[in-house]
């Protein structure tokens, strides 16, 4: 799970493929530097990859603090990643 968000990541904020995204560093506030903008399109594309859709009331910035808390959310939800 916590790949393919990576993956997911990268795409989305058209990082490269040698950009470190450890699995505890935080989305924001970091290099990554994530925005509410970014985090929504992040969102949209996790939804569409997973077939899932997210109740908005149970977000919060605490489930995008790392990509480990954002797997760790999503499996919470019944998301489960393929391959």
């Amino acid at each position: 799970m916590v790949d393919c968000l990576r993956e997911i990541l990268r795409r989305d904020l058209k990082l490269g493929p040698d950009v470190e995204i450890p699995d505890d560093m935080p989305l924001f506030d970091s290099d990554l530097d994530l925005d509410s903008l970014d985090a929504l399109l992040l969102l949209t594309s996790i939804e569409k990859e997973f077939g899932i859709k997210v109740a908005t009331e149970t977000l919060n910035k605490g489930v995008f603090q790392t990509l480990r808390a954002l797997a760790q959310f999503l499996q919470d939800q019944g998301a489960v990643a393929e391959g």
